[in-house]
């Protein structure tokens, strides 16, 4: 598994994103990872140790999840547009195998402590085909652009400060943890929303995989 290079500096990440506001939602797609017991304990060796480090919320277990691809605000997309989005996404992704995700040693993100997915380039592709479905049934021009940062990593906790993250990166070096396998079938379309610390939802739908 390749290791990432932590960043130098953490900011606070809670900061509204160009669109967002109180109360606004979105739709998007997402690998929910609640369900699997080996992720928890691996998040919880993790948050055990980082229970005392200051600067940092811990995200809890109930929303861990992968954010693959963002679909639009719920008060800009058509309702009558779902079920064509989630037909389109069945057809894109026939014949996608179902995911095995490898997950081991965490690393300090500008904005998070985060476990990096292996292989990226599944969560890369899954992205595509999410992407093209979306074309398929918004049209190109509502396609959402890219984000800073494709999302391909489970959330530990979220940077509450701006500063140095050597104590972030000296915790997370020096916690002893188990590496795990995550195995989903199926990506879900949620109604998002980030009124609070962390993304939190509620699931419309899933497309299976394979």
């Amino acid at each position: 598994m390749t290791e990432l290079p932590h960043a130098d500096q953490v900011r606070n990440h809670a900061r509204w994103r160009p669109g967002w506001h109180s109360g606004r939602t979105s739709y998007a797609w997402l690998l929910p990872f609640a369900d699997q017991p080996g992720l928890r304990h691996l998040v919880n060796q993790y948050q055990y140790a980082l229970r005392d480090l200051p600067g940092f919320d811990l995200v809890p277990l109930e929303w861990m999840h992968i954010l693959v691809q963002e679909v639009g605000f719920t008060d800009e997309v058509p309702p009558e547009k779902i079920d064509s989005l989630v037909e389109a996404a069945r057809k894109r992704l026939t014949g996608f195998n179902p995911l095995s995700l490898a997950f081991h040693r965490a690393v300090v993100l500008p904005e998070s402590l985060s476990l990096p997915a292996e292989p990226q380039t599944t969560l890369l592709d899954l992205r595509a085909g999410l992407r093209a479905a979306t074309a398929d049934a918004l049209g190109d021009d509502q396609v959402p652009g890219e984000p800073e940062e494709v999302d391909r990593h489970i959330s530990l906790a979220f940077s509450t400060t701006e500063g140095p993250a050597i104590f972030a990166v000296a915790t997370l070096g020096g916690t002893e943890v188990d590496p795990t396998t995550a195995k989903t079938s199926a990506v879900s379309l949620v109604r998002l929303n980030r009124d609070h610390s962390c993304s939190e939802w509620e699931t419309l739908a899933q497309v299976p995989l394979g």
